[in-house]
């Protein structure tokens, strides 16, 4: 027997389908790093403004790290590139703060123009981390609209992901492969909260004359924060922003010694097996990969009730459908 659902039904179901995918669809990559080239991997390899692109150590001088010449494994989901049929997956390694350093001093910085948004559109970052187990567990989105003057990202939207990922535990072959559940939370003021498996380690360096293969190290993809609009971030040829290593937002003291705690156990440096511990380097490091700035478009207030109506004529037929079966 044939069921039918009424016109009306229908096209509030091509409505709902209609704005799915102009969410979905509308964004535009204005720069992207994955580290990849061997020749200048500091640019950005891709996007709109790619050629403004440009990634660089926060709160500490290059070419020292995180970005030498000495560059490391990337996350499985990135592709690489092909250079003289030798594959290239790499990533950006971050050293975590010592903790003689101060709250928000140190990490990576990425610069790309925004020239060309159009209007109605908002910055999205996004990127893949990973963490060792003795990295910092809190991080924190800086932003600048000069170029030069860094400060915590306004009030914006950030994602909550829980993933299965892969590791390693130790830091020379063979490795011992671990797995779990990895957790990052980025709020709605830009601090990411990375919890990340057992003793996760960031071992086995790449060089750009000794590429490897990309392996699970534990990345998590997708991580993101879409800016608020109207502060100049939008069509700004100096935007640039940074994640660096954060204290415990519960800590209101100023000592990196307890204010900074590790990405698995959640102790600080005091605690000389599993906590935060920066001079042990052992599972203290930080890589991203597929950093991303994008222009995305910002869902029209109507869309939202538009949305809803649909969805709730959708169920309403679906309901009526499996009425008349029974």
């Amino acid at each position: 027997m044939r069921h039918f659902i009424p016109a009306k039904t229908f096209m509030l179901v091509l409505a709902t389908t209609s704005v799915l995918t102009r969410f979905a669809e509308a964004a535009t990559i204005l720069g992207q790093w994955d580290a990849n080239t061997s020749s200048s991997y500091r640019s950005a390899s891709s996007g709109l403004n790619a050629a403004s692109g440009i990634a660089s150590g926060y709160g500490q001088s290059n070419p020292s790290p995180p970005l030498s010449s000495v560059l490391t494994n990337g996350t499985p989901s990135d592709p690489g590139t092909v250079v003289n049929t030798t594959t290239y997956n790499y990533s950006y390694s971050n050293n975590p703060p010592l903790t003689s350093a101060a709250n928000t001093s140190v990490g990576i910085a990425f610069k790309v123009s925004t020239v060309g948004m159009s209007p109605g559109e908002a910055v999205q970052l996004s990127w893949s981390q990973t963490v060792g187990h003795r990295s910092s567990r809190y991080w924190q989105l800086l932003a600048t609209v000069d170029g030069t003057n860094y400060t915590p990202v306004p009030t914006g939207t950030g994602s909550s992901i829980t993933t299965t990922v892969n590791g390693f535990s130790g830091t020379a072959t063979p490795f011992t492969p671990i797995s779990g559940t990895a957790a990052v939370t980025v709020s709605n003021t830009g601090l990411i909260d990375f919890r990340t498996i057992s003793l996760n380690s960031l071992a086995a360096n790449s060089t750009t004359s000794a590429p490897i293969s990309p392996y699970d190290v534990g990345f998590v993809n997708g991580i993101s924060f879409t800016l608020p609009t109207g502060l100049g971030f939008e069509n700004n040829s100096n935007f640039g922003f940074a994640i660096v290593g954060a204290f415990d937002p519960n800590y209101e003291g100023s000592d990196g010694a307890v204010g900074l705690v590790s990405s698995f156990a959640g102790t600080n440096s005091l605690d000389t097996t599993d906590g935060y511990n920066r001079s042990l380097n052992s599972g203290g490091g930080m890589r991203l990969d597929l950093v991303t700035v994008s222009a995305v478009s910002i869902p029209e207030p109507g869309s939202f009730s538009l949305l809803g109506i649909a969805m709730l004529a959708a169920v309403t037929a679906r309901r009526r459908l499996a009425g008349i079966d029974r």
